[in-house]
């Protein structure tokens, strides 16, 4: 049990220094973990990292010498408002949006107790994450910091047509990118392909030329944000890699007829134009302890693609592609404290180390999503996000499902996997 000298649970706005014994650091860089090392905070950001030594008199300290920290984590791709029940698609239908920020509430609080300290939201009906998001700000409730898209850019009757953000034309598409970044959203989605959750739609099949990618781009990029594309098709894949998008959402290289298309000429444009990919292999990991006749067809081929799609992960991620870490948490039995798995499906599945796995939801994540300035790594300036576990996860990143304690801004805001508010 880590010792508290006095009230580690302070308000963020107080002056007094805080120090973080810890013994094993993983930063979030990539690099090798430290041990023995005190992290120095002061007005919920990071001043000091060093290695274990004297602490000022004056200094509230936690010790957490026989624990691993690494950064708050980040989960790239979620839907707070989504129920993450058996169907969810029904639940958000029948459900007005007062309903959806109660699921957003919860969902945010089951995302913080686990240790994900920032998420970025990819689709929502009614701006609920927004309102949420500003809750958190001010405050009012607790949850992790929220990057929210709203509701997601799609064709008219596309994937998630139903959240309310319909465009067809390059004058639409830039009239209702330009309205989500007037309305406060930290970044955009759009659908470049059709999706599973949405009936009608064809996840094989593009829904948005380059052109019309590119007119959302470039208004993120006159707004200094960032933008997501949710692409399952190799068409789509290859669409919004050449409009410069930041991360492409799943990236299942469907071809128009059986299988998987994969080209690594678009892998390598992806690598060339720093466009990163979001494989969320979360999901179908859920299909595949469904119940049978649970199973829509379009769960079934996602199931029977996934060891050839694993393998195509696998070279794009040699071939310099970058990847970033997300759940697609709030779909179907996909709850908010997944992140954990995930990352060790990474390691298990795609071959990647457990601290190159790490940095996949922490500094490279960050990254990809224009925070690296503030969040991801423990270096000086960071917000002091951080996530305590017993074990060691740069050896065993399974003891990421099992956080000591959360700090966010620097405040101790969860114990055991449970909020302490």
């Amino acid at each position: 049990m880590a010792e508290v000298s006095s009230d580690a649970t302070s308000a963020p706005g107080s002056s007094s220094l805080l120090v973080v014994k810890v013994g094993t650091l993983v930063d979030g860089t990539g690099t090798a973990p430290r041990r023995g090392v005190q992290i120095f905070v002061r007005d919920g950001r990071i001043v000091e990292v060093t290695a274990s030594g004297d602490v000022p008199s004056d200094a509230r300290v936690l010790d957490f010498s026989d624990h691993a920290v690494v950064p708050g984590l980040i989960d790239c791709h979620v839907h707070l408002a989504f129920s993450a029940g058996v169907d969810p698609l029904a639940d958000l239908l029948e459900e007005d949006d007062a309903a959806l920020l109660l699921h957003a509430v919860a969902n945010a609080r089951t995302a913080l107790a686990a240790g994900i300290t920032t998420v970025r939201d990819l689709g929502d009906r009614g701006g609920v994450a927004r309102a949420l998001r500003d809750g958190i700000d001010r405050g009012i409730v607790t949850g992790p910091r929220i990057v929210t898209a709203g509701a997601p850019i799609t064709i008219t009757g596309g994937h998630c047509h139903f959240l309310g953000m319909e465009a067809d034309s390059k004058d639409d598409v830039r009239r209702v990118a330009r309205q989500q970044i007037k309305d406060g959203v930290n970044c955009l989605k759009i659908m470049a392909s059709g999706g599973r959750m949405t009936p009608g739609t064809n996840p094989k099949l593009p829904q948005y030329s380059v052109g019309q990618i590119k007119a959302a781009v470039t208004d993120v990029r006159r707004a200094n944000l960032t933008i997501a594309a949710h692409a399952l098709s190799a068409r789509s894949i290859r669409r919004a890699a050449e409009a410069g998008v930041d991360t492409i959402e799943h990236c299942n290289w469907l071809d128009e007829d059986e299988g998987l298309a994969f080209d690594e000429r678009t892998a390598g444009l992806m690598a060339e134009n720093d466009v990163a990919f979001d494989p969320t292999l979360t999901p179908v990991q859920s299909f595949l302890t469904f119940e049978p006749e649970l199973l829509t067809d379009v769960q079934k081929v996602a199931i029977a693609i996934r060891v050839e799609l694993v393998q195509v992960f696998r070279r794009m991620l040699e071939l310099g592609v970058k990847m970033v870490a997300g759940t697609d948490a709030g779909t179907r039995r996909s709850t908010l404290d997944r992140l954990p798995g995930e990352l060790e499906l990474y390691v298990q599945q795609l071959g990647l180390t457990p601290v190159a796995a790490i940095a996949t939801a922490t500094g490279g994540a960050a990254e990809k999503l224009g925070l690296d300035a503030e969040l991801g790594t423990i270096r000086p300036g960071r917000h002091a996000d951080l996530t305590v576990v017993e074990g060691d996860p740069s050896i065993d990143i399974g003891v990421l499902k099992r956080p000591r304690a959360v700090l966010q801004g620097g405040r101790l805001v969860a114990e055991h996997g449970r909020l302490l508010a």
